[in-house]
């Protein structure tokens, strides 16, 4: 099965990249989880599609990290082994301090108020509703990607991207008391209106606990996965 299961139709986007978003969204909600078997020609039919335009998005998964193809034999969803969530927890803190030391000097100072309204955003649904802050959170990556200036970034960015968000299940983990992090997201917010680069890196990577002499990330998701164990 599929997310939202119904035939693929193509206006202004190639069919191929329509069919790769569909793919995504299964992979990151679960409905076609770690480990799991896959096969274009069903996919094909269940999309109503060719099976070329599935081909070309399960290789485009396969060079992102999430599917796992071998000649003759299978292709699978890959794994989520157990250092993974906290790897990529631990990414996005370094990718986003670094995201922000690169592009604030080179942002406006509307732009520097546009992203301080989404960490802002990000500080609102820490406590209640972690896919809602991982969505804001992902709202600001994108949004400092953008406006980098640095074509490599932006492309790292959105290459790596869907894989930390099915790592992580599409949540923001709690890294610290809810409280203690929606006042750092708030602080953050304000370095980020003054364009103050290096010390809104610095926060940033205090947020995550990447700091000398602290725990980093991986209590945040111990447990993660284990429902789907």
């Amino acid at each position: 099965m599929l997310s939202d299961e119904k035939p693929v139709m193509a206006e202004t986007k190639r069919l191929a990249d329509v069919v790769y978003e569909r793919l995504c969204e299964s992979i990151v909600d679960g409905t076609l989880a770690p480990g799991q078997r896959v096969r274009d020609g069903e996919l094909a039919d269940r999309l109503g599609v060719s099976r070329m335009p599935v081909r070309e998005a399960l290789q485009r998964l396969e060079r992102q990290g999430l599917i796992e193809m071998v000649a003759s034999r299978y292709t699978r969803v890959t794994d989520v082994t157990p250092e993974m969530p906290a790897k990529s927890l631990e990414f996005i803190g370094y990718q986003l301090g670094i995201g922000l030391h690169l592009t604030l000097p080179r942002m406006s100072e509307e732009e520097r108020a546009h992203a301080s309204d989404l960490t802002r955003e990000i500080a609102r649904a820490l406590a209640t509703d972690p896919t809602s802050a991982y969505a804001a959170y992902s709202r600001l990556n994108d949004y400092i990607a953008e406006h980098s200036g640095n074509s490599v970034y932006a492309a790292t960015i959105s290459d790596s991207w869907l894989h930390m968000t099915r790592n992580l299940r599409g949540t923001f983990p709690l890294v610290k008391d809810a409280a203690a992090l929606t006042s750092d997201f708030e602080r953050l917010a304000d370095l980020i209106g003054t364009g103050d680069a290096i010390d809104a890196e610095s926060q940033v990577r205090d947020i995550f606990l990447l700091g000398p002499g602290q725990g980093g990330t991986a209590h945040a998701v111990a447990n993660l996965w284990d429902d789907a164990q």
